[in-house]
C-alpha cells in the first residue's frame, strides 16, 4: 500500500481509476485489506464537505480499485437536504450492489463529489433501492433504502463501476459552482 493517500479528481491527468470498474474483494479480509480500510476510514473522517461532514467515499477516489465504500448520514443532513429519512454513522460496505425499486420512480436532487471539485449538479436517481453488501466482519447485509440514503448508495456504487454523477446530467439538470448550488439549495429546501 502507498505511504500517502490522496483524493483523485477528474482534473488530473491520471484520473483513469475513476473511469474503470473496481475489483471485488475476497472475504474474509486479509491484513492488507484491513489496513487499507483503516486508511480509508481515517481519510474520510478528515474530509470536509461544503455541506458539513462528507456523505461518502469510494476506494477508487483515493487511488485503490477495490469495491469498498464508506458512507454516513449525520443528523444535521436533515436540516440541509431534502429526502433525508435516515441517519447513519460511518459505515463500510464491501462489494455493494443495488437493485432499483422501479415503481418508486426517480427523483432529481443535488449531488456533489470530491472527485468533481467545486461543482454540484442535479441528477435523477431511483428514489428507492434494495442493496446488499458485506460488513467488515464478512456478514452479508440486505437493506431497503429510500431518499437520500438510496441516492448515496447509488452514487458510491457508481464509483465502483467507473461512473460519476456528471455522467447523468441531462437537459433539465442544473450544474453550477458549489457556492451557487448551496444558495439555491437554501432557497428551495
Amino acid at each position: 500500500m502507498k505511504d500517502t493517500v490522496r483524493l483523485v479528481t477528474i482534473e488530473e491527468d491520471d484520473h483513469n481509476i475513476l473511469l474503470k470498474s473496481a475489483t471485488s474483494v475476497v472475504l474474509p479480509l486479509n491484513s492488507k485489506q484491513k489496513k487499507f480500510i483503516s486508511t480509508l476510514q481515517k481519510f474520510f473522517h478528515n474530509l470536509k464537505s461544503p455541506l458539513g461532514k462528507p456523505a461518502g467515499l469510494a476506494a477508487p477516489q483515493i487511488g485503490y480499485p477495490f469495491k469498498i465504500v464508506i458512507i454516513q448520514i449525520p443528523p444535521e443532513a436533515k436540516e440541509k437536504r431534502k429526502y433525508v429519512y435516515d441517519t447513519l454513522s460511518p459505515t463500510i460496505l464491501i462489494n455493494p450492489v443495488y437493485t432499483p425499486i422501479l415503481n418508486a420512480g426517480q427523483i432529481k436532487d443535488w449531488e456533489g463529489c470530491f472527485s468533481v471539485p467545486n461543482k454540484i449538479g442535479e441528477v435523477y436517481r431511483y428514489n428507492e433501492i434494495h442493496y446488499e453488501a458485506y460488513t467488515l466482519e464478512g456478514k452479508k447485509i440486505s437493506v431497503h433504502a429510500k431518499g437520500f440514503l438510496a441516492r448515496l448508495i447509488q452514487h458510491e456504487i457508481d464509483h465502483l463501476n467507473g461512473k460519476l454523477y456528471i455522467d447523468y446530467l441531462c437537459n433539465d439538470c442544473r450544474f453550477v459552482s458549489t457556492s451557487e448550488a448551496l444558495n439555491i439549495m437554501k432557497i428551495e429546501k
